[in-house]
């Protein structure tokens, strides 16, 4: 349920992009679409461009406006249009997986709710695409299952154009249920679906990054992967294949530490041929530092998937600071994001990850690396902090390349404590480091004077696409918001 004052919130986000709804005093919702928002863009503190970048504002994707939606994800499909996947609120205090794919100026559903069960609170959607051509959408997401004592499950699915609808995929783990999770009995969470081949001229499959709760350790939590195999026999016509080599108790485990809380695993296929499966990830708990690590996925026959984890930088025993990314492996750092880039045309991707981190001032700093080019075993700091303000501190960097330049999104407190969308462009070659600031004078909110949830950003060769929620999702009726900038 909402107030009048967020009802009357609502109403104002509503007018503004053209929907008349009954929750505005009208009576049955019309089908007109929101109409196109164009700002011209001069960050102030850059030099003039010859011709000023856009942004518009395509308008907002919550299936009921008098809900909360929140944990939105971009994907960009093989004929090049935009697909949005997001988490919303349903009465009877359950939550619901939404994906809608935009048509001309106005979003559509992209089947129903993709839930296994639709009287749960499911969470972190996350979309890819792969199959031949890279034609058929994929999403993952975690909800809890009555079926498996209310633990909550990691699932996929694939979207039938067929029928319209989401359809599950895996092995049978019991009542019909194709869980991704290790064991059942103990919560896998935060998924993150990538698709990509191993092998030149094979179609992409997904796979899977997710934390799920430790057999060793109820405290922590590991990260697993696992990729998407072809089986008629499994539900969907897909099973689910673990990747990489067993730690000493048998789990394939990606942490350094198995005994930390590892969180937000995200991944990238990168270098030759976009052939390589790249994880990121960060580690926290124990009285040290939460710090970001990531491995390469390297061909081996004699480890379970066919692949092995390495490190990079490698890690040292009994010293994971020689293999953390942190700027400083003695300051936190979280939420690590990963692309698969290059700045020069031609030439092959390698992972860039943006992050935020503590600095000197005990600020949240956004931070990039890159990985080193020449001996493709470390990783190189790209500029220094991109906060809009060193004193004010940052959440949830993204990471996208438009063409051959790399973007980063991200949330930043404006030093009331709300949160506003953050944009800045490489804008020399990366030993130099310059990120130019592309923020519009006025932001990108729909509602400027709402506080800024969760964010997600995809891009094709000439647009960047973002995706926000405006106002507490935990309090408010948030909006899920998508804008398209226009270098």
């Amino acid at each position: 349920m909402i107030d009048n004052f967020q009802k009357t919130r609502i109403c104002i986000v509503l007018l503004t992009i053209g929907l008349i709804l009954s929750a505005c005093g009208g009576s049955e919702a019309t089908a007109t679409p929101p109409p196109v928002i164009t700002t011209e863009v001069a960050a102030a503190t850059e030099p003039p461009v010859a011709s000023a970048p856009a942004f518009t504002i395509i308008g907002a994707v919550n299936r009921d406006v008098t809900q909360a939606a929140q944990s939105p994800s971009l994907a960009i499909d093989n004929a090049n249009s935009l697909l949005v996947v997001w988490a919303e609120n349903s009465s009877g205090g359950v939550r619901q997986i939404f994906a809608s794919k935009l048509a001309g100026e106005a979003f559509q559903p992209l089947g129903a709710s993709a839930n296994i069960h639709t009287n749960v609170l499911a969470d972190f959607p996350i979309i890819t695409l792969a199959g031949e051509n890279r034609a058929v959408p994929w999403i993952a997401w975690s909800e809890p299952s009555p079926g498996f004592g209310n633990t909550p499950q990691v699932f996929a699915s694939r979207f039938n154009a067929d029928t319209g609808l989401w359809q599950q995929a895996g092995q049978d783990r019991g009542g019909g249920e194709a869980s991704l999770n290790i064991a059942t009995d103990r919560a896998g969470t935060r998924p993150f679906i990538f698709g990509g081949s191993t092998e030149l001229g094979t179609p992409p499959v997904p796979w899977v990054a997710w934390e799920e709760v430790s057999d060793i350790n109820p405290s922590s939590r590991q990260i697993f992967v696992a990729r998407g195999e072809k089986d008629e026999t499994a539900i969907g016509g897909f099973r689910w294949v673990t990747v990489g080599q067993a730690k000493p108790d048998g789990e394939q485990t990606l942490n350094v530490d198995r005994f930390r809380i590892s969180s937000y695993p995200t991944g990238v296929f990168a270098e030759t041929a976009n052939s390589v499966p790249w994880v990121t990830w960060w580690e926290s708990g124990r009285d040290r530092p939460s710090r970001i690590f990531t491995a390469r996925g390297v061909a081996d026959p004699a480890s379970p998937g066919g692949f092995k984890w390495i490190n990079v930088p490698p890690c040292p025993p009994e010293d994971e600071t020689k293999c953390a990314l942190n700027i400083n492996p003695l300051n936190e750092a979280k939420d690590a994001s990963m692309a698969a880039g290059s700045t020069v045309a031609g030439e092959s991707t390698v992972p860039w990850i943006a992050w935020p981190e503590i600095g000197q001032n005990g600020k949240w700093q956004v931070f990039v690396s890159r990985l080193d080019v020449s001996t493709r075993n470390s990783f190189i700091q790209v500029g220094g902090s991109l906060n809009v303000d060193p004193n004010h501190d940052t959440r949830n960097a993204i990471i996208v390349f438009v063409g051959n330049v790399p973007y980063v999104t991200w949330l930043e407190d404006d030093g009331t404590g709300k949160f506003e969308v953050q944009l800045r462009h490489l804008a020399s070659d990366p030993q130099t480091g310059t990120w130019a600031l592309d923020t519009p004078a006025n932001g990108f909110n729909l509602d400027a004077s709402l506080s800024n949830f969760n964010l997600a950003a995809v891009a094709t060769a000439d647009t960047l696409f973002l995706a926000w929620g405006e106002g507490d999702p935990a309090s408010f009726a948030s909006q899920m918001v998508i804008g398209a900038f226009h270098p």
